[in-house]
């Protein structure tokens, strides 16, 4: 679990956001005027009506962006859009791309 200051609020708002699109989700971020990067997921009952399936999803990406974090520039909102793709995929296969996404939106240190 992300701690209080990394998550970003409810609403899945990002003003001026960039947007990077994967197989498995869409990746929006914008700069925050904080010290602290702020991370949400977005599973909509359209990937599946189960909620057990929606964490599952949610969990898994989490988890990616938690062992990525100290590497991760300060200052930053991004929302992941989780894609009816993300359903059934393993770990590592969503960390995968989750590493592509950062890189090729050079959100790293």
């Amino acid at each position: 679990m992300l701690k209080k200051e990394h998550r970003l609020t409810t609403g899945g708002r990002i003003a001026n956001a960039q947007v990077l699109s994967t197989g498995l989700f869409v990746l929006k971020f914008a700069k925050n005027n904080q010290e602290a990067s702020r991370f949400g997921f977005l599973v909509s009952k359209k990937v599946d009506l189960r909620a057990t399936v929606r964490n599952r999803i949610r969990r898994q990406t989490r988890k990616c962006i938690e062992d990525r974090l100290p590497r991760i520039l300060p200052g930053l909102d991004l929302l992941f859009i989780l894609k009816k793709e993300a359903q059934g995929k393993e770990t590592k296969e969503t960390c995968v791309l989750v590493e592509e996404a950062l890189r090729k939106g050079n959100l790293y240190k």
